[in-house]
């Protein structure tokens, strides 16, 4: 379903860095119908562009029979999206759905902007077939199919604010945080000094830390750590995180103190807790954009679906 939503409500941008990247195949092939919509068909050349992305990875992930058997089912898997567009084209068409020159022209411009110049990216499409004609038509169908889907899908779903607090009260358990610290650190290496010299020298940096220096100042001028630069900011760490023993230490502390000097295989660690909190349950209003977010997803598949669903009894379909 994601890939059905990726398709209808605009994949003509994204594809196209992907789908340019490979051969070219004989106009022959790429002109096959594959499949009839009603007044709309869907050519070889369709189904390559959509599906170069995802073909991409496949080529990477299998070999041999396994690849051939994945690739056959991405094929299947594609075209019958592709279907699912060729309808709703068709009844944007016949909806009469209004799109400006103007607004395939920034489309079509944004892509052109993405190649070093208008050559290269010419060239780029001839080897797949196109002109530049051809893919302002394509950008005009894939806006045409946008808008009706706004219409006739997006603009019909809402989430309340009775849908958002029980979707909290029934999913509380999500968004439980554990306890976490915000840590500070300093790391002294063992190897480019003696274990003796390390262990002394955090150690004074501890003592300097207990009679009032900076941590961070500390961090930033003799940590060895990657996070150095930072005055040693970990951010924010939940319990089982870190190893055994660092993690046992480091939460046995309360904020604003700091663990004495931790061996492990690097050298030796200072941790100070910045800040602390306690398990609890994010509360709703932090959470309310991401609930809503997540509510309207579903419903805009839920509706989308019956949707196509509907636009499908209607239509001519013809599968060569």
């Amino acid at each position: 379903m994601k890939k059905r939503i990726w398709l209808i409500l605009g994949w003509g941008l994204v594809w196209f860095g992907a789908a340019f990247g490979g051969g070219s195949a004989s106009a022959e092939v790429l002109e096959r119908i594959l499949a009839v919509v009603n007044d709309e068909v869907i050519t070889e050349q369709d189904l390559q562009i959509v599906m170069a992305p995802v073909a991409a990875q496949y080529r990477t992930l299998y070999t041999g029979q396994e690849f051939t058997e994945r690739f056959k089912e991405l094929r299947q898997e594609f075209l019958n999206k592709l279907i699912e567009d060729k309808l709703v084209l068709s009844e944007a068409k016949r909806k009469q759905v209004i799109v400006k020159d103007e607004e395939v022209d920034e489309m079509l411009g944004e892509v052109r902007e993405k190649f070093p110049n208008r050559e290269v990216f010419l060239k780029a499409i001839s080897e797949q077939g196109l002109t530049e004609k051809k893919l302002w038509n394509r950008f005009r169908d894939q806006l045409l199919m946008q808008k009706l889907v706004a219409y006739e899908v997006k603009s019909k779903v809402s989430v309340s604010p009775g849908d958002t607090a029980e979707y909290y009260k029934t999913h509380e358990k999500d968004f439980a945080q554990g306890d976490r610290v915000k840590l500070q650190h300093i790391l002294i290496r063992v190897g480019s000094r003696s274990e003796e010299e390390a262990k002394a020298f955090i150690e004074s940096l501890a003592a300097k830390w207990k009679e009032g220096k900076p941590f961070e100042e500390l961090a930033k001028t003799y940590s060895e750590g990657a996070e150095a630069k930072e005055g040693g900011e970990m951010g924010w760490v939940e319990r089982g995180q870190l190893l055994g023993e660092i993690d046992e230490k480091v939460f046995a502390l309360n904020e604003g103190e700091a663990t004495p000097p931790i061996r492990s295989s690097l050298g030796y660690h200072v941790f100070k807790v910045a800040a602390r909190q306690k398990f609890s349950v994010k509360p709703l209003s932090e959470v309310r954009d991401v609930i809503q977010d997540l509510l309207f997803k579903e419903k805009l598949r839920v509706r989308l679906e019956s949707w196509i669903s509907q636009l499908k009894k209607n239509a001519y379909i013809s599968i060569r």
